[in-house]
């Protein structure tokens, strides 16, 4: 009868720890997330992590470095990711408008940058990730600048 208990107990145990440790079915791997509010205490100052944001107006930003891949065809990329998340290299946003933005994209090949768009609601063919249209793209440098 004590086996029994001990059996039940730990399979109630199991099944509730399986339950808080499962992953959000409902969120889709291509949605951004909103980005974190820097409220001026610690983070003040600190980037925000390499991914892709929804912002309030309906755009989205993402932020990673530039890279050009010879997949699907060609394609310029956002890759993200993090050693610590276990998916460095990952692709953030894919360019959906390069034509438009050919000497930008050469130039900041391989920095990091903030691309700020909309999301690409079309068909498409490449399945690397979520594709942005571009409106703006600018290098985001690691290196802070004089102090004031």
């Amino acid at each position: 009868m004590l086996k029994r208990i001990l059996a039940m107990l730990a399979a109630g145990i199991l099944a509730i720890a399986l339950v808080g440790c499962a992953s959000d079915a409902g969120m889709d791997p291509g949605e951004g997330a909103p980005p974190p509010a820097v409220d001026g205490g610690a983070a003040a100052g600190s980037r925000l992590a390499p991914g892709l944001y929804d912002l309030e107006d309906g755009t989205v930003q993402a932020l990673g470095v530039l890279e050009y891949r010879d997949l699907e065809g060609g394609l310029w990329a956002i890759i993200g990711g993090t050693e610590a998340d276990g998916n460095i290299g990952s692709v953030v946003a894919v360019v959906a408008n390069p034509d438009e933005f050919t000497a930008e994209l050469n130039a900041l090949s391989g920095k990091t940058v903030m691309v700020t768009g909309t999301r690409f609601t079309g068909t498409t063919i490449r399945m690397a990730g979520p594709e942005v249209v571009v409106n703006e793209i600018q290098e985001i440098s690691d290196t802070p600048g004089p102090a004031e």
